[in-house]
């Protein structure tokens, strides 16, 4: 069962000494699975503080605002206890999330190089993204799934801030880049449509649609039109699987 290695609320820590090779990070833990997209893979998550957009719907918000700093080495302690050196080896996947780890871009991009080579391999990443700032190429290559999460109205977040059309062609361009839309009608559908797909940024084949939902009552509130619109327009369909299992505990 998941193993909690940081949890960012309610405890603080002081700050490190090298403020460079620090990461501020909300929670961190493993030995779960990845409840969205490519559902079930055993997984570790590494969850960023600090996000670019503050959606109504959103299951981690009270997460993400809070958390420490925490320096490589001290992650990479948290790390070598739990065994993750082998886990990684074995498949278990590590996915950077948030908030927003765009955000932290050039620290992760340190950070991860530096686990490359203190563990003598590269473990499985992927990152799940809001899809607002512009990755960096270095980070891209060491990336190999993008889970995009674009924000449609229904977030509430202003259209200037969750809608930004080059980077959106820039994260479609990958051949590993994916896109999860949260839906609870067939407004929402309209709206992807109108902005994603009439206007050439992504394709049919890299939507994933999302039933809204923090919870497990929210989910199947929404869940069969959700299923049936992905039916009907040939688009992938993603339940929120660690909603259904566990519905709202946090470090799963």
């Amino acid at each position: 069962m998941s193993k909690l290695l940081i949890e960012g609320y309610p405890k603080f820590k002081k700050k490190t000494s090298d403020p460079e090779r620090t990461l501020e990070i909300s929670e961190f833990f493993c030995d779960t699975i990845q409840g969205e997209n490519f559902i079930g893979w055993p997984a570790t998550f590494l969850r960023v503080q600090h996000c670019t957009q503050s959606c109504i719907f959103c299951d981690t918000t009270e997460i993400w605002r809070h958390g420490n700093p925490y320096s490589f080495d001290e992650l990479f302690g948290l790390m070598d206890q739990a065994d993750l050196q082998r886990k990684f080896k074995m498949g278990q996947r590590l996915v950077l999330t948030g908030g927003s780890p765009v955000q932290q871009q050039d620290k992760l991009i340190l950070f991860l190089n530096e686990l490359i080579s203190r563990y003598g391999s590269k473990p499985y990443i992927e990152i799940e993204n809001e899809a607002t700032l512009m990755p960096k190429d270095e980070l891209i290559a060491l990336v190999d799934c993008w889970n995009n999460s674009p924000k449609l109205s229904n977030s509430y977040n202003p259209r200037d801030f969750r809608y930004q059309p080059e980077i959106l062609k820039k994260l479609a361009s990958l051949n590993n880049s994916w896109f999860k839309f949260v839906v609870s009608c067939e407004e929402d559908w309209k709206e992807i449509k109108k902005d994603f797909l009439d206007t050439h940024l992504i394709t049919e084949k890299q939507i994933v649609l999302m039933p809204l939902g923090a919870s497990r009552s929210e989910l199947e509130k929404y869940r069969e039109l959700v299923l049936d619109i992905a039916i009907r327009e040939n688009v992938r369909y993603s339940t929120r699987e660690h909603i259904v299992l566990w519905d709202k505990k946090k470090g799963v």
